[in-house]
């Protein structure tokens, strides 16, 4: 179905044999709250008639002509919802390998349906209808998607990119490009492959980055960018049409004064996440400078808090998100991550130390792009360390909330602003007639408490009700 929409990207999902039947009769959702998206408050009861995985009528609550014929759910004294949309969620993403080829180091990351079938469910359980998948097979992308249209699989639609265009290969994850005509050559391909947009990818030279931007355009295909070296403010004017990851750390965002100390003492790899905030202050020239930019620019933006803040608390016993990995992520990726592959890889007890004495700073840069005029949305970099499926998402959420946006923002952001990014906006991330019915029923009010989003009573996707032994079931708890 998204196929009709350019602007798109990525998911996948498992298997539940008792909802694999046909669609049933229309539902009718009676005496709910409908919580408005980005204003604050809900609604008075609603009756809400669903048809054929659509929203068809929402009338005053107890209207004849929303029960009539209809399978009736009372659902008094509790809230409705958009279903959720994780914008930055590796579905098929398999374990990342490294092995040494003679004197070559190799790394892959190859796609494995079980995993992407494992993620599937577990989104759904936690409210995930939604997905946008920003890098990986495209291949293992169409069996996803050929699987859940055949009702073989149930789980959230999925917007894909294919491998990110970057300068080195890695197998399933990355394509390597040197000239602009790599980069068409590959975009080219990408699109007649099925990709919904194009990941470009922070190895790229500014000369690339700029080819590949406008290959994308040329397919109709947006370009979105994981960006360190290039500055996101040179970035934006080329027309780029989103970032994804708050690290903004090239040292060209940096005051002079502070960008030299930086480039003259930085090491290499990941120690640059907390290094880079040391050097730099988010209310600031530099912070002014960016905000400006991502207000005249509006890119879409997923901030990805969650994926950080799971390195800088990784030695800690007590993580949530290491809990988190180890019941809902599959046991191949948990595997990896604790022998493998971490965000974390090299960093002694002082690092971690010097990590979480930034993460201030990176939760005040969050809230001033959040209160600015950018297409913000929200992702966790699902199948990346410690991740988990699903419930990341509500950690993202509640990570920005502690960083101080407000929860009508994070749920407009994490609902109507992303579907609009996804260029489904006319059919996805509302509450009205017409809209696909992808929902969540909840047992209290999101925009006071996030945390009733996190324990749905009830998920309805593509028009189907899944209650809470279903979503159980999904989760893997039973």
């Amino acid at each position: 179905m998204h196929r009709l929409i350019p602007w798109a990207f990525a998911g996948l999902l498992t298997c539940v044999p008792a909802l694999l039947q046909a669609a049933p009769q229309p539902l009718a959702l009676d005496r709910v709250h409908i919580v408005g998206a980005g204003q604050g408050r809900s609604g008075d009861p609603r009756c809400v008639r669903i048809a054929q995985g659509r929203i068809v009528r929402i009338t005053h609550a107890g209207t004849r002509a929303c029960r009539r014929d209809a399978s009736v759910v009372e659902l008094e004294g509790r809230y409705l919802m958009p279903g959720l949309i994780d914008m930055h969620a590796h579905l098929s993403l398999g374990p990342v390998e490294v092995r040494r080829e003679g004197d070559e180091i190799i790394m892959e990351a190859l796609p494995d349906d079980a995993i992407a079938e494992h993620n599937a469910a577990r989104l759904v359980g936690f409210g995930v209808t939604t997905i946008r998948n920003p890098a990986g097979d495209l291949a293992a992308a169409a069996r996803y998607r050929t699987r859940r249209a055949d009702g073989a699989l149930t789980g959230p639609e999925s917007f894909d990119a294919g491998p990110v265009l970057n300068d080195t290969d890695v197998p399933g994850l990355a394509t390597g490009v040197a000239t602009a005509d790599d980069v068409r050559r590959v975009v080219a391909a990408q699109v007649d492959a099925g990709a919904d947009w194009i990941k470009l990818y922070t190895g790229l030279s500014p000369e690339l980055l700029q080819a590949g931007i406008a290959a994308a355009h040329a397919h109709g295909r947006p370009a979105v960018a994981h960006l360190e070296g290039i500055a996101w403010t040179d970035a934006l004017p080329m027309g780029l049409d989103g970032l994804v990851h708050l690290m903004p750390i090239s040292p060209d965002l940096l005051a002079p004064a502070e960008a030299e100390v930086y480039t003259a003492s930085r090491r290499p790899a990941t120690f640059a996440f907390f290094e880079w905030w040391e050097r730099f202050d988010p209310d600031g020239p530099e912070a002014d400078r960016l905000v400006a930019a991502f207000d005249r620019y509006r890119p879409v933006f997923d901030a990805t808090l969650v994926a950080f803040h799971a390195a800088f608390v990784q030695d800690q016993d007590d993580s949530p998100h290491l809990a988190d990995a180890e019941r809902y992520a599959h046991p191949r990726l948990l595997e990896n991550w604790k022998t493998v592959f971490t965000f974390a890889l090299g960093w002694e007890p002082g690092d971690f130390a010097r990590a979480r004495a930034v993460w201030p700073k990176v939760q005040r840069m969050a809230a001033r792009l959040h209160a600015g005029c950018a297409r913000m949305t929200v992702g966790t970099d699902m199948s990346n360390p410690w991740i988990a499926p699903g419930i990341s998402l509500h950690r993202e959420m509640a990570l920005l909330a502690d960083a101080g946006v407000p929860n009508a923002r994070i749920l407009a952001a994490a609902t109507v602003q992303a579907a609009d990014a996804l260029g489904a906006g006319d059919r996805l991330g509302r509450i009205a007639p017409g809209y696909e019915a992808d929902l969540l029923v909840l047992d209290g009010d999101p925009q006071e408490d996030l945390a009733h989003a996190r324990d749905a009573h009830a998920v309805v996707l593509d028009g189907r009700y899944l209650d809470r032994d279903t979503l159980a079931t999904l989760r893997g708890e039973r």
